[in-house]
């Protein structure tokens, strides 16, 4: 008897192994994971007699039932089993496996991933599986654990090649109508270029451009006459940011309706370094095919390579324009420079130097020294709010009134109420002037001043006092009846020095902390004996060793007026 139990296991064993190298021999000639489980499947059914059988596979956080086999589809949570298990109420989801007929698990692993489950009945008659049959299980759920996470592995690679192929022909085409848009000159050559390849690629020929341009503002381009229709879609362009089907929009959508009423049937933003610059809107196919998604991609390429086409034009035209201001600006940097006073005059009883430096091609600052007789002379210091031309502009004029009124019989107070009339009368409200006038007397050093707004020029006395001369009234042009300036009175001693500035000196910047008046003073204080050119050299070096820099955050003005025996 024992002779004959033993050769009915060997049998069995024969069997199962002949089956399971049937079963290696099916499952290695294909790629396809449905037919890897579905012979699984089959498999374990004829072997062990089972009338019910499924694949739960892993998706998320659920089992989901597929390639049923006398099984509904359901789904239950995700739970994990790390061998062949037979079902119980205990198990998570046990009760829905029951109640379906389902009474073991086979999990599917590989490199330590569960992909899912072989789920089968019990055998036909109700009995258990017996060590072979168990045996049998593992090696065949070992076996399609393995065969389904190499099928996979070859889709991957499959999809990935394709994926590459795709991108490459993409790549290819980017390339080469990048190499032509490039190339081309001029608008109208861009979109013959564009005209080619689209009907060449897509049999489209009609099509829309929005461009928002940085010097014209926004604006639509046409390739032909027959095209005309679509500029009245410009509202409707203005809205796409992704690439869209007119046919995928929500019926209800007004931008659909515009599409339609145009007879658009794709649009796509164009871009340049991930920056939307416009919006190219396709007609219909000439073959009335609808777009795929392959041809839509291509209309985003061929889309963002016309844009870097168009955005070098765009650029071109800036430079060209860019040129313009900058010799324009030459021109009024030049003319700048010859208002300011190229030679100081002699000035008896004073030696004085002055420097203007500006933060761009020209300057809102202004300083001027001028004789009023032999032995009296008029120093002015400035500055206008803002940089740049506008602040050029009221310079010169306030410049030239100042000029002219030195030359009447006026004080220093009725010639500040006079520069604030003038600019209040010609400029907006928020332009204004700060400005130091003084008048020295050669002979006894006697100094008269006006200071309207500006920032307090600084006596250094030979025996090393500093005094601030703020005497005077409103900023020139903030109030156009303003209460009446003051004049202030000092005298200068041979020795003494007085130092006017504007604020960019003082506000003179190394990270967050500025250079300041505090500074200023002690550097004056430390070269008050030395001539004016040499104390004035001394000062702007100063500020550039506080700074760290030669760049100007701001105009910057500085004049140093030293007494001297007359």
């Amino acid at each position: 008897m024992d002779s004959i139990t033993s050769g009915s296991s060997t049998a069995t064993s024969a069997l199962n192994l002949a089956s399971l190298l049937d079963l290696s021999s099916r499952i290695s000639e294909t790629d396809s994971v449905d037919r890897i489980l579905n012979s699984a499947l089959l498999s374990v059914m004829g072997k062990l007699r089972i009338r019910k059988a499924c694949v739960l596979m892993r998706e998320n956080d659920a089992f989901v039932v597929s390639h049923p086999k006398g099984v509904p589809l359901f789904t239950i949570p995700c739970f994990e089993v790390d061998e062949l298990t037979e079902v119980t109420e205990d198990i998570e989801g046990g009760r829905v496996l029951l109640q379906h007929g389902l009474a073991w698990l086979a999990p599917l692993v590989c490199q330590q991933e569960c992909m899912g489950m072989l789920a089968f009945g019990p055998t036909i008659g109700g009995g258990g599986l017996d060590d072979d049959g168990r045996v049998y299980v593992d090696l065949l759920r070992t076996m399609t654990g393995i065969a389904v996470h190499n099928a996979r592995t070859v889709q991957s690679l499959v999809q990935a090649q394709r994926d590459l192929q795709t991108q490459t022909l993409m790549v290819t085409t980017l390339f080469e109508s990048a190499r032509d848009f490039t190339a081309a000159t001029t608008v109208t050559e861009i979109l013959r270029i564009l005209t080619f390849r689209l009907m060449g690629q897509l049999m489209i020929s009609s099509f829309v451009i929005w461009v928002e341009d940085a010097i014209d503002g926004d604006h639509v381009i046409v390739n032909r006459t027959g095209a005309l229709h679509l500029e009245g879609a410009r509202d409707a362009l203005q809205s796409i940011v992704h690439p869209v089907r007119t046919a995928e929009l929500d019926e209800r959508s007004p931008i659909r309706a515009a599409f339609e009423e145009h007879r658009i049937a794709a649009a796509t933003p164009m871009t340049v370094h991930t920056m939307r610059k416009g919006v190219l809107a396709v007609c219909e196919k000439l073959d009335g095919k609808a777009f795929s998604e392959e041809e839509l991609r291509f209309l985003e390429s061929i889309g963002n390579a016309a844009m870097i086409g168009l955005e070098n034009d765009r650029l071109f035209r800036e430079e060209l324009e860019k040129q313009r201001l900058e010799s324009e600006l030459d021109i009024a940097a030049n003319i700048q420079r010859g208002l300011l006073p190229m030679h100081l005059p002699v000035t008896r009883g004073f030696e004085v130097a002055a420097d203007s430096r500006s933060s761009k091609k020209i300057s809102g600052d202004y300083f001027d020294v001028i004789t009023l007789d032999s032995h009296r002379t008029l120093f002015a210091i400035a500055d206008v709010v803002g940089k740049g031309i506008p602040a050029a502009l009221l310079m010169a004029n306030v410049q030239a009134a100042l000029n002219v009124l030195a030359k009447l019989d006026l004080s220093l107070a009725q010639i500040a109420e006079r520069l604030n009339k003038l600019v209040c009368d010609n400029t907006e409200p928020d332009v204004f002037v700060t400005m130091f006038l003084a008048i020295a007397d050669g002979h006894d050093g006697i100094v008269t001043y006006v200071n309207a707004g500006h920032n307090p020029p600084i006596v250094v006395r030979g025996t090393d006092a500093v005094e601030e001369l703020r005497e005077g009234g409103v900023l020139i042009g903030v109030i156009e009846d303003p209460p009446p300036y003051r004049e202030g009175i000092l005298r200068m001693h041979v020795g003494d020095t007085l130092v006017l500035f504007t604020d960019g000196v003082t506000e003179a910047q190394k990270e967050a902390e500025e250079y300041g008046e505090e500074r200023l003073i002690e550097s004056a204080r430390a070269h008050r004996m030395r001539s004016s050119s040499s104390m004035l050299e001394a000062l702007k070096a100063d500020v550039e060793r506080f700074t760290g820099t030669n760049q100007l955050h701001d105009d910057t003005s500085i004049m140093v007026v030293r007494r001297i025996q007359p």
